[in-house]
This record gives C-alpha cells, structure tokens and sequence, in this order.
C-alpha cells in the first residue's frame, strides 16, 4: 500500500495531534460497541470479575496514554487530517511577528484547565470524607457487629472493616482503600438486611473493586468534556455491581434472591432523589441508582444464563484487535507538495535522497541540497530513507 509507510522517531513512543485524535474517536467507539454487548449479556458477571477489570485497564490506559509509536505505521490523509491541522494552528491570538497563539493552544489550555478544577475537586472531597470516616467512632450495636463478624469468618475476609452510622447517606456505602468503611444510615434494617448490605459492601473491599472505582473517577475527571468516558465509568461500575450482586446470591434460594432483591429495592426508594450526592465518593448498593440498570441487576439475579463461550471469544478477540490496530496504524496528515517542487518531487529516489532531523525539524536532501523542511516527518514524502544523526 503506497499510503502506509513507518513513521520513524528518535522515541519508543510520542503523543501527536494525530495519535490522539486516532485514539480517542477509536477508543470511543470500541466503549460504544462495549457497553452495547455488555448491556445484553445477562451471564456476564458469572464469568470472572477480572474479566471487567481487563476492559477497564484496556480501555482506561488508552484514554491515558494516547500514543503512537516505534512500530506505528501511518496511513496518510490528504482531507480530514489536513482540515484538522489547519484548523488546530489557526493563529487566534499574535504576541509578536514571530509567535502566536493558536486554536490548539486553547483547547489544551481550556482541558487542563477543566481536568485540574475536576481532580482537585474530587481529591479534596475525598481527603475531607477521609478524615471524616476516620474520625468517627465505630458502629457499638452489638447486632451489627456479630453480623459482620459471622460473615467475615464464614467468608474468609481478613481485613479490617469499619462499620459507622452516618445519616447523611441516604443508602449503605462502602468507602476506603485502605482502611475500610461502611457506612450505614440511620434507617433500621432486620437481620437479614443487614447481612445482605454488609456482605455486599465486604465483596466490594475483598475483589478491590473500589480502587478500579477511583481509577474511573480519575480517567473521568482528565476527560470530563467526553460524555462517552462518563458512559464507560458508569456501565463498568455496574457491571461490578452485578458481579457482587451474583456473589451475594449464588448460594440463596429463590425466596430468598427475593428478599435480597427487595432490600436493594427499598433502599433505592428513599435514596432515589439523593442518589447523585451520595454516589461521587463512595460506591452505593444501589450502584448509579437509575432504574433501568437496577432491573437488568435484577434480572440477572433471577435469570441464571449460562455462559455463551463464542461470545465470551467474541470479546476477547475484539480488545486484542483493538490493542494490535490503535497502536499499529495511525491516520495522519500527508501534505501534497508545493507547485515549485513538483518537477523534482517525481525524480526522488534513494539513491539522490534522504531525510535527516536538524534541530528539531525533519529535511529532505536532494542531491546534497535541501528541499523541504518540516516540523512533520509524516509531511514528508514517503520512500525517502530516514538517516538517524
């Protein structure tokens, strides 16, 4: 293919406009197809809570880290890209005849910017909600504690877990990474609530689902003008949710499915105005707290689907695609050559050319002489070999 060449560079890897633009129109829309298979597949959470976790480091370390490199080829673009860039260095603002300030500079002023106020704001509430759970004095009713103390020895889980009783959540929350804690409201809740509520929170701490939790917060909070990584954080917080509904109910009766479900249930009713406060910190059982994602956890609470492995195959093969092509080709500019160098253009070969890099830009030599300079080595024209300093 005479539009694919390597793109080589002095680096394992580089972020460009066009690698990141490449990464993120791809990554959204493999999120996309994602959301739209994961939605439907009711076994889902049946299969392994690592199998979620994958699509979150996946997907969220490629938001991250939108790169293109060593191996990289280019596909060259003559209209979009050349567009895009145009547009991108559309000086806005002059300082001097020499430097200026263009469209791109003001949208990475204006994305920073916002994903400095997001972290700061998120990290603040968290250390302050820290300090709080740790200044409080643990839950002493004597019931409550036995609960938790029969389903830590039943399950096995050797951490310390703090209960404490904080009527400003509307539903049961865990919180913590280190240390852990549950809060509960001041709502009275029987026996068996109880061991639901608490079980379910202590799954969240044992499968360590609640740091994946603050990885989402965080991928959230850098790309908080893409509504599609919202999307992401929210459908793989509730596919956790699903997963630690089924573990909560794998060994119950039908009745009793029932009973859990209808606990879940009444706590959604009094937190349902609320629920957008309570869930920015902390993970409620409750999830999100919309409806529609509440009865599909239903749902695959009563229905147990077995697993279908052409699709669980499906998927897995859809993220190695994803991870081999968003690192192996990258869409970029190729500028079409100036009228006064056409005549020469058709006569380059490798054996009267070559591309060095001078000073941070990238030359092509024609018989000793230079012909064209560029900041883009992909501007250049391909074939030409690239001759390292």
């Amino acid at each position: 293919m005479d539009n694919v060449a390597y793109i080589p560079t002095d680096y394992f890897a580089r972020l460009t406009l066009y690698s990141f633009i490449n990464t993120i129109i791809i990554t959204s829309i493999v999120v996309l197809f994602l959301v739209f298979i994961t939605d439907r597949i009711k076994f889902l959470p049946k299969i392994n809570i690592a199998f979620t976790y994958i699509f979150i480091l996946i997907i969220g370390l490629r938001f991250l880290l939108p790169f293109e490199f060593c191996f990289t080829k280019g596909i060259d673009s003559y209209t979009i890209m050349h567009r895009i860039k145009e547009v991108a260095n559309t000086s806005v603002i002059y300082i001097n005849t020499d430097s200026s300030i263009n469209v791109l500079h003001i949208i990475c002023f204006i994305w920073i910017l916002g994903a400095v106020i997001c972290l700061l704001k998120y990290f603040i509430g968290y250390c302050f909600l820290y300090k709080k759970a740790n200044m409080m004095l643990p839950c002493e009713e004597e019931r409550i504690n036995k609960i938790l103390s029969d389903i830590k020895n039943k399950y096995s889980f050797n951490f310390n877990t703090k209960v404490v009783i904080f009527p400003a959540f509307d539903a049961p929350s865990e919180f913590g990474l280190f240390r852990q804690t549950i809060f509960l409201n001041s709502n009275k809740y029987n026996d068996r609530e109880l061991y639901y509520i608490l079980l379910h929170e202590l799954e969240h701490f044992h499968n360590k689902s609640n740091w994946f939790s603050l990885f989402l917060s965080v991928l959230s909070c850098v790309y908080w003008w893409n509504p599609i990584v919202k999307l992401f954080k929210n459908h793989m917080n509730e596919l956790i949710e699903t997963y630690v509904d089924d573990f909560v109910t794998k060994e119950l009766e039908n009745d009793e499915k029932i009973d859990y479900l209808r606990c879940v249930y009444n706590i959604y009713k009094t937190d349902v105005n609320n629920v957008e406060n309570n869930n920015v910190l902390t993970e409620s059982i409750i999830g999100v707290g919309k409806k529609n994602t509440l009865l599909n956890r239903f749902k695959i609470v009563i229905d147990r689907k077995k697993i279908s492995i052409p699709i669980c195959i499906l998927l897995l093969f859809i993220m190695s695609f994803y991870v081999f092509f968003s690192g192996k080709y990258v869409v970029q500019n190729r500028e079409e050559p100036l009228e006064n160098e056409l005549n020469i253009i058709g006569n380059l070969t490798a054996d009267n050319s070559y591309i060095k890099r001078e000073n941070g830009r990238y030359v092509l030599y024609y018989n000793g002489k230079k012909l064209i300079e560029s900041s883009d080595l992909e501007s250049l024209p391909h074939k030409i070999p690239y001759m390292e300093n």
